[in-house]
């Protein structure tokens, strides 16, 4: 039972958790729940509805859900915000159509593309050439694409990003809507932004049409609990629960579904004073690192227009000052008992939530601390710079349509002998698991380049087989 082994052996290591589910691990949920959890793993029999034609209690539990956040309607997701991901577009698009998405967009977006033969018309996101930090894209960027392309069914936006960088949604709303187009929300890192008002506002207190958020993230939910969004009467939810009911399994988990459930009514009865604590917590392992380490952290980068907000319970530590890649670091403090949710070549991010205490925030800083002290030999002062970092500065040139290419005669080939060549696959680095290139993409020297040298240096890249073979178009059968 290695799965098993595996699972238990992690429990049992202690480790503090800085990464989803927002549960942590802990007794956060309802003791009832915990001692019957193989009990409570039913199926749809009397008394416990039906996910897919919903009358019952799963009914009741989304309409509270649907107040709580703010909309009209809501569907409980048991398949994480991927699902969510592609039933808005699957939902609201149909073949040939074209959609405005950030280039930064999540892998599951081009999943949708492919299987719904919608025509992608990207953003690309700004760039901080100082801190090599893909940010967001701009509101004057959603109208210029919209003027390019007014017959688009709407625009995607990512809000906020895996490191915390929340867009101006209000002003992309405006210019969404004055045109009559659909706005579509990857919320998956915001659940948590309706429960307080020192958060960054929510994607459907600001207007969204749609907007998907993984429960799993930043709330005590299970992994995969997700929930789907919908305001207004823009959108058919006849469509949309269709969709849904194609995409997800027949045999929706309940204790899943319960999770979602339990986590709407625990932010609602106890999210404010936690979010409270939680803030105050992070703000405090902020500011002792800024005054007594040479870390520096997302806070003190220079904010372009585009950003409007940062949401205050991520922390995104930059480690360039000491000479080490991200990937270096998370290394590092897994060996000192804590595990980070993500690293990149130049930080890690991890994940607080609610299920936080004061002695998990203790024992990070202790282990920063050991890590400043650990590396005193490193370049402090003199960041680190990787100047051939070249992806999301400039999209690679669309030569099929990203349906086209991946239903094509495909070949393997190794990543390094593949530029020149049409990609068939969605290629990138994971986390935080946006394509570097898409289905119908020409493969470039630079793209190439850096991603094996993000491999190179620890970086984990997904659509690359273990053989280090891409799929590639044949153009010659």
């Amino acid at each position: 039972m290695p799965l098993v082994k595996a699972l238990i052996g992690y429990a049992g290591q202690n480790i503090v958790r800085f990464h989803m589910p927002g549960h942590k691990g802990f007794n956060i949920f309802p003791r009832d729940f915990l001692d019957n959890l193989i009990a409570l793993d039913i199926t749809e029999i009397p008394g416990m509805d039906n996910l897919y034609l919903p009358c019952g209690v799963i009914a009741q539990a989304q309409m509270l859900a649907a107040k709580a956040f703010g909309a009209d309607h809501t569907f409980f997701l048991v398949n994480g915000s991927t699902a969510g991901v592609l039933a808005m577009i699957m939902a609201t698009c149909r073949p040939g159509d074209k959609l405005i998405i950030p280039r930064n967009s999540h892998r599951s977006v081009w999943s949708a593309i492919i299987i719904a033969d919608v025509n992608p018309v990207y953003i690309q996101p700004r760039y901080d050439k100082e801190n090599c930090l893909v940010t967001q894209i701009s509101a004057q960027d959603v109208e210029r694409a919209l003027d390019e392309n007014p017959d688009a069914v709407g625009v995607m936006v990512v809000h906020p990003t895996y490191y915390g960088l929340c867009s101006h949604l209000e002003k992309i709303e405006k210019i969404v809507h004055e045109r009559g187009k659909l706005l579509l929300v990857d919320e998956a890192h915001g659940a948590h932004f309706i429960f307080h008002s020192d958060l960054p506002p929510s994607a459907g207190e600001l207007g969204a049409d749609m907007w998907v958020q993984s429960a799993h993230k930043t709330l005590p939910a299970l992994t995969q609990a997700a929930y789907l969004h919908v305001k207004g009467d823009r959108v058919d939810l006849r469509r949309v629960a269709q969709i849904i009911a194609m995409l997800q399994t027949s045999s929706p988990s309940y204790l899943i579904m319960a999770s979602l459930d339990w986590a709407r009514f625990f932010m609602e009865s106890e999210g404010k004073p936690l979010i409270e604590r939680l803030i105050h917590e992070v703000r405090a392992v902020k500011s002792w690192l800024q005054n007594h380490t040479g870390f520096l952290i997302i806070d003190d980068y220079e904010k372009g227009e585009e950003i409007a907000a940062l949401d205050p319970t991520r922390l995104v530590l930059d480690v360039r000052e000491f000479g080490i890649t991200g990937y270096q670091a998370e290394r590092i403090l897994r060996e000192a008992g804590i595990q980070i949710e993500m690293s990149d070549m130049y930080r890690v991010v991890l994940i607080c939530s609610v299920a936080d205490d004061k002695r998990a925030f203790d024992i990070l800083i202790k282990a920063l601390n050991n890590l400043a002290k650990r590396l005193p030999d490193c370049k402090v002062g003199k960041k680190t710079s990787y100047d051939n970092m070249s992806i999301s500065r400039e999209i690679p040139r669309q030569m099929l349509s990203p349906r086209e290419a991946f239903y094509s005669i495909i070949e393997r080939v190794p990543l390094e002998k593949s530029i020149g060549r049409i990609c068939a696959g969605i290629i990138g680095s994971y986390p935080p698991g946006i394509p570097y290139f898409c289905p119908g993409e020409l493969i470039d020297k630079d793209g190439v380049e850096e991603l094996l040298y993000i491999q190179r240096c620890g970086g984990v890249l997904f659509g690359v087989e273990k053989e280090g073979l891409i799929p590639v178009v044949n153009t010659k059968a």
